[in-house]
C-alpha cells in the first residue's frame, strides 16, 4: 500500500480535501498521527479512541475520560477487510492513533485537546479527514451511511446503537418516537425521509433495525426487538456523530459501542463481529438507505 505523508500546514493541508483520495492510498496527517483509508462505498467508519502513541511532545490531558477503547482500531481494520472481502470494494476508515490520554476526537477542541497545540492541529485533521470521506462518498452515491466505532465495558453484555437518544427518550409511546419533532433529534432523519411509509420506531428497534439484524448474527445488541429501551448505562452518540451526520448533508448514521467481553477480547471475537456486521449492513444500507452495499 502506498503512504502518503502529509507533515503539512492546515492550511494546504485543508486544500488537500479539495481533490478526491484515491482509493487504497493511505493518507496520514503530520506525524501519522491521523490516518485515513479512502473508500468507494457508501459506507465510513471513524475510531477515535484506539490509538496508542503517547509522545512525551503532546501533553496529557488533565480532565475528562482518559482511557484507550482496546482494540477498536483493529476491530475497524477488520471491519473494512471485511467489507472488501465481500463487497470486492473498499470503504472510508479513519484512525486517531494517539492515545486519548493525549487527545480525545470524539469531543469538542477546548476537551479535546485542552490547550496543546499539536493535539488541536490532530482534531482538526481528524475531523477534516471525516468530513473528505463524507463528501466523496455523497458525491458518488448521493447519500452515505457513518459509523463512529467505540469499545464499552457495561456489565449488560451488549452491543450499543447511539442514535443520540437518551434512555428515557426511547421508553416514549411510539407515537412520539414517530412524530417529527423527535426524529429530528436524533441521527437516522435523512432514512426517515427516504422510506416515508415506515415508522421510526421501526427503524430504531424494529424487526428490520440494525439491531435486530446484529442479533440475528448472534451478538445481542440494544436498542433492538428484545430490548427496545437500553438499561443503564449507555451511550448514546456523542460530539463526532452530532457534527458530523446530518440529513441536509445527506449522512445518515450512529455511533456503535462494542463490547469488551466476548467482542473485543480476542481476535477471533473481533473476526466474527466483524463479518457479523459487514452481514448485517449489507442488508440494512440497501434496505433502509436506498444504496448498495
Amino acid at each position: 500500500m502506498i503512504r502518503l505523508l502529509l507533515a503539512l500546514s492546515l492550511p494546504f493541508f485543508g486544500a488537500l480535501f479539495a481533490a478526491e483520495v484515491p482509493v487504497a492510498q493511505a493518507v496520514f496527517g503530520a506525524n501519522q498521527y491521523v490516518e485515513y483509508l479512502p473508500g468507494e462505498l457508501p459506507l465510513v467508519i471513524a475510531a477515535p479512541h484506539g490509538g496508542l502513541l503517547k509522545p512525551k511532545s503532546v501533553a496529557n490531558r488533565s480532565y475528562g475520560v482518559v482511557d484507550s477503547d482496546a482494540n477498536t482500531q483493529d476491530l475497524g481494520r477488520r471491519i473494512a477487510a471485511e467489507v472488501k472481502k465481500q463487497s470486492g470494494k473498499s470503504m472510508d476508515l479513519i484512525i486517531s492513533h494517539l492515545h486519548r490520554s493525549k487527545l480525545d476526537p470524539n469531543r469538542e477542541i477546548k476537551e479535546a485537546a485542552q490547550g496543546d497545540k499539536t493535539a488541536e492541529k490532530v482534531w482538526h485533521e481528524y475531523h477534516g479527514f471525516i468530513d473528505q470521506a463524507l463528501k466523496a462518498s455523497v458525491a458518488r452515491h448521493g447519500r452515505t451511511f457513518f459509523i463512529d466505532l467505540h469499545g464499552q465495558n457495561h456489565k449488560d453484555i451488549r452491543v450499543e446503537l447511539g442514535y443520540m437518544h437518551r434512555v428515557e427518550d426511547l421508553a416514549k409511546p411510539r407515537e412520539e418516537i414517530n412524530s417529527a419533532t423527535f426524529i429530528k433529534t436524533g441521527s437516522m432523519e435523512l432514512i426517515s425521509q427516504l422510506n416515508p411509509t415506515s415508522s421510526y420506531a421501526d427503524l430504531l428497534f424494529g424487526p428490520d433495525s440494525l439491531g435486530a439484524m446484529i442479533e440475528q448474527r448472534g451478538f445481542q445488541a440494544t436498542p433492538s426487538p428484545r430490548m427496545v429501551v437500553p438499561t443503564e448505562p449507555y451511550f448514546r452518540g456523542g460530539y463526532t456523530v452530532g457534527r458530523h451526520v446530518k440529513a441536509d448533508a445527506h449522512v445518515a448514521g450512529l455511533q456503535i459501542e462494542a463490547n469488551r467481553i466476548r467482542l473485543r477480547d480476542s481476535p477471533e471475537n473481533r473476526q466474527r463481529f466483524a463479518e457479523a456486521l459487514v452481514q448485517a449492513l449489507r442488508v440494512y444500507v440497501p434496505q433502509w438507505l436506498k444504496a448498495e452495499l
